[in-house]
């Protein structure tokens, strides 16, 4: 007779994988239940019940059980390592932000709704003025500080829907959707302004440029955006700039 018990456990661990320990477990309940009152206590999915001790088919049933509560706890494991090890990768490890691949996966996200209103799409580009004679200077406890504290800034001005990361090193990126070009520029006037003060609490009072742009293309945005911030790096540290 054909033993189904790999199928039976390979379901488990689907069930699992896709919907949580708990489905798995009632799934596992249920399916031992009904194979039970079908086929009484034998080994798996045969009709023993009347040909073997009544030790043994309690222990039958007892391993089918521990045996399903192993493999649903076993997938359970792996799939949560799979979550934590895939949020990994999305997250920049120091400021908790996204990086760049969370990042065009989320901007994505906000440009294909803001496709379906007359919405724009606002990106933008922070870099930090001299980064490195920060870490030369100060040390890189305060170059890691100075992160945290843009990270910090731009995740209280910004909503929790928006997108931010740190790109690299000392380079951070925002977008959100906004009305119009105006609440664009105003926006990115508040986020500079906002960033720059949080910075100059630092007992070395660092700076930052900022370059934006708001277009209905991404891809449009970030070129536009980089090169506002290019422009604004080119007229003095600190300063920003956003570019139609």
């Amino acid at each position: 007779m054909v033993s189904l018990t790999g199928l039976y456990l390979l379901m488990l661990c689907f069930t699992t994988w896709c919907v949580g320990r708990g489905p798995a477990l009632l799934a596992a309940c249920l399916a031992t239940t009904a194979t039970v009152l079908i086929n009484g206590f034998g080994d798996s999915f045969s009709a023993q019940a009347s040909t073997i001790p009544t030790a043994i088919a309690f222990w039958n049933v007892g391993m089918r059980i521990c045996t399903s509560i192993l493999m649903i706890f076993l997938a359970g494991a792996f799939r949560r390592v799979f979550n934590r090890e895939r949020q990994h990768a999305r997250v920049d490890p120091l400021t908790g932000l996204g990086n760049r691949r969370s990042f065009l996966i989320e901007s994505r996200k906000l440009s294909l709704m803001g496709g379906r209103g007359d919405r724009v799409m606002l990106c933008g580009l922070i870099e930090l003025d001299n980064f490195k004679m920060i870490n030369v200077r100060h040390g890189h406890s305060a170059g890691d500080e100075t992160l945290l504290v843009v990270a910090e800034t731009l995740s209280g001005v910004l909503r929790p829907c928006d997108a931010t990361a740190r790109l690299g090193r000392s380079e951070f990126a925002f977008c959100l959707m906004v009305r119009n070009n105006a609440a664009a520029e105003k926006k990115s006037r508040e986020i500079h302004e906002v960033v720059t003060a949080a910075l100059t609490r630092l007992p070395w009072t660092p700076t930052c440029s900022l370059g934006a742009s708001a277009q209905h293309n991404l891809h449009a945005a970030f070129c536009v955006a980089d090169s506002a911030l290019y422009s604004a790096k080119d007229l003095a540290a600190g300063s920003w700039r956003y570019n139609r």
